[in-house]
């Protein structure tokens, strides 16, 4: 599996060529391999191409002491994309990485067509909510991470065409539809779900691509 670097960080990605390549971008204390592959979300891509990454601090990726921020994370992608030397993506992102993503878009609009963003919703991110989810998923420590990410949170208005999607009983998101509302954004239920199998469901890869192919949600 192949490995780029950006400023001396080792960051693991894999990348399938297609027609629109589909960027995945995983959540807090998770990886690519939890969240996409498991998931279903590699093969839904399939026909399209795909860029998965593990951020800094997750999977296979270098853990150093620094570099968390939602900044540092974005220009992190950007450097994947330009390894796998894709120019532009549709973007699918869960939880933290919706905050990647929307960072990412606004660093660099030309690289980001759209984006689909799950169990996540427009208050800051809370420090002991991170605590919370690295205790339930990792015995890692994200401390790092959690310094550099929490209290950030996405800042209309929104950098790209967008779609969020949440399952409603997230306890980590249930502002979403709310905050998609503000942003005249759509939203898309996913039923019975909690924020930990919300990425799973199979409305949330149907809606995703239904919306990178027509800009809408159901049409």
């Amino acid at each position: 599996m192949p490995f780029t670097e950006r400023e001396g960080v080792k960051l693991w990605y894999d990348a399938a060529a297609g027609p629109r390549p589909v960027l995945l971008l995983h959540g807090f204390a998770s990886d690519a391999e939890l969240t996409w592959e498991r998931t279903g979300w590699l093969r839904a891509v399939a026909d399209r191409g795909h860029v998965v990454t593990d951020l800094r601090g997750h999977g296979r990726s270098d853990r150093p002491d620094t570099g968390y921020s939602p900044e540092d994370l974005a220009r992190d992608v950007l450097a994947v994309l330009d390894a796998a030397e894709v120019r532009r993506a549709d973007v699918v992102a869960y939880s933290m990485g919706g905050l990647v993503a929307w960072t990412l878009a606004a660093l660099a609009p030309d690289r980001v067509r759209a984006m689909a963003l799950g169990g996540l919703d427009g208050r800051p991110v809370d420090r002991t909510t991170m605590l919370e989810v690295q205790r339930a998923l990792t015995a890692d420590d994200l401390t790092p991470c959690i310094d550099a990410v929490a209290g950030h949170h996405l800042t209309p208005p929104p950098p790209a065409p967008v779609l969020f999607a949440s399952g409603d009983q997230d306890e980590i998101a249930p502002e979403s539809r709310a905050f998609a509302e503000s942003v005249d954004a759509p939203h898309i239920s996913l039923g019975r779900r909690n924020h930990l199998n919300a990425v799973s469901s199979r409305a949330f890869k149907t809606a995703a691509l239904d919306f990178f192919n027509t800009g809408t949600v159901g049409g």
